[in-house]
């Protein structure tokens, strides 16, 4: 628990303080980002209760995405627009390299944030308010299918960072144990359509994994932040998908929630 607690007071910004600290600790916590993931569904959930009685799902749409990102601080969202801008930048990986270490955001980056965005502000309109249970597995989804990037890559030579040893300590158990832990917890609450879709969005997920390790070689922290936000939107993209063409198939499989 003080590991879980250590992760989520670093990739969240709930002040909770902790003394002693080892870097042991510090590094051991970070495998446990999918206890984050629980703990950002339990609060945008909660959230999203709160906001259902303005009854206008557009702004409350809207302010989910304000509250994710002063929730997460927008840590990984910075990793989604360094990697973008490196990506389309059409340079060979070493001077990608360098420029997902340029804290400067650059076009690429600011196009893909504003697309980011935009596509989950939509799926927030679609999600919200039946199906707003399905905030409960989004951060974990894009979580979990970090880890599985961490444990299948390599760290990228150049990137230095925090990245490095987060993805050196990743071993596939890791992976098979947040995977059943999550496709279990996401038919618990979304019923058959969770797993379903929790199995689908895996295919776009391990194809952005493969995209990565051609471009670059591997991950990054940058990289890890990636993964994270798109993994998540194409939970969020393929579960609204569903709830929009299969309508009847959601009524007859609900979860608990």
């Amino acid at each position: 628990m003080r590991k879980i607690l250590i992760a989520i007071s670093f990739f969240t910004r709930i002040p909770i303080k902790l003394k002693n600290v080892t870097d042991d600790e510090f590094y051991d916590s970070m495998i446990l980002i999918p206890f984050v993931g629980v703990f950002i569904g339990l609060v945008l959930y909660g959230v999203s209760l709160l906001f259902s009685l303005i009854h206008f799902v557009n702004l409350q749409a809207l302010l989910m995405v304000i509250t994710y990102i002063w929730l997460t601080g927008g840590l990984h969202l910075d990793g989604f627009a360094d990697t973008t801008d490196a990506l389309f930048s059409a340079r060979d990986r070493e001077k990608m390299m360098v420029i997902m270490k340029d804290s400067r955001l650059g076009a690429f980056g600011a196009i893909g944030l504003i697309l980011l965005l935009l596509t989950n502000w939509m799926c927030y309109t679609i999600i919200l308010p039946e199906y707003s249970a399905a905030l409960l597995i989004i951060p974990v989804f894009g979580r979990v299918a970090s880890v599985m990037s961490n444990c299948f890559s390599n760290y990228a030579q150049g990137g230095g960072g925090l990245g490095r040893r987060v993805v050196e300590m990743t071993e596939p158990h890791h992976f098979l144990a947040y995977l059943a832990g999550l496709l279990i917890l996401a038919t618990f609450i979304l019923g058959i359509p969770g797993l379903v879709a929790s199995v689908i969005s895996f295919i776009p997920a391990y194809v952005l994994m493969k995209n990565l390790q051609f471009r670059i070689g591997g991950m990054t922290g940058d990289t890890i932040g990636m993964t994270i936000e798109m993994n998540q939107t194409f939970f969020m993209v393929i579960y609204s998908i569903m709830i929009i063409n299969f309508p009847l198939y959601f009524s007859l499989f609900k979860g608990l929630v």
